[in-house]
């Protein structure tokens, strides 16, 4: 369960969408099964920037009924899997605390579906949808401060980037020994759309994926 959490700039920016679906096209390439979640219900935007309509999505999986088979939209000819906010909810928390939620995001994982949660640190779910998360990358621009969503699961943190084109040489990558104290520094790369982010391969998506067909935990 990978959090890729875009901060306030990252969002307000414009390049924080494009940057998670991107993640996503990187992991499928070096094959996992990969399922992308708009965990960004106070406004939805993963489906503006992957062109699909936002109907049924992951707030009608955990509240109405409706299956993961319905709800999971395949991208790239089928490369991955984009699951959009869904209809309106009063309080986007309550998803995040659903038993709904935890036996769908469960049964995903422990079939080898890796579940990347696209989480904006300033929204007031993002903490909610944190807990879910084995791991963790941040997007954010160049020199800006660690969003305070994570500064309790930095050890959590397996890479942070941004554009190629706002980022320096340098990158880090946190130990799991410890909190890291200082500011989050970004990535530096280039993809072939120019503005697009470079892939971070996590140690958790590494390992083969391959022989457990996503359609066994659609449910």
């Amino acid at each position: 369960m990978v959090a890729v959490v875009a901060t306030e700039r990252a969002v307000a920016d414009g390049w924080a969408p494009s940057a998670a679906l991107d993640l996503a096209r990187g992991w499928s390439a070096q094959g996992a099964r990969v399922m992308l979640i708009d965990c960004g219900l106070d406004g939805p935007t993963l489906h503006l920037t992957a062109g699909v309509p936002n109907r049924e999505g992951l707030t009608d999986a955990t509240f109405h009924g409706a299956s993961v088979a319905r709800v999971a939209r395949p991208l790239d000819e089928g490369a991955f899997y984009l699951v959009t906010g869904g209809s309106p909810v009063a309080d986007a928390a309550s998803v995040a605390r659903s038993p709904r939620w935890h036996r769908l995001s469960s049964g995903m994982t422990e079939a080898g579906v890796t579940v990347a949660l696209y989480v904006r640190a300033g929204d007031a779910c993002a903490a909610s949808f944190l807990g879910s998360a084995s791991d963790i990358v941040v997007l954010a621009a160049r020199g800006e401060p660690a969003p305070g969503v994570i500064q309790d699961l930095e050890p959590l943190v397996r890479g942070v980037t941004a554009p190629a084109d706002a980022a320096g040489p340098e990158a880090t990558r946190p130990s799991r020994a410890g909190p890291r104290r200082s500011a989050v520094r970004p990535r530096a790369g280039s993809s072939g759309a120019g503005r697009m982010i470079v892939f971070v391969i996590l140690a958790v998506v590494v390992a083969a994926l391959l022989g457990v067909a996503l359609t066994s935990v659609l449910r």
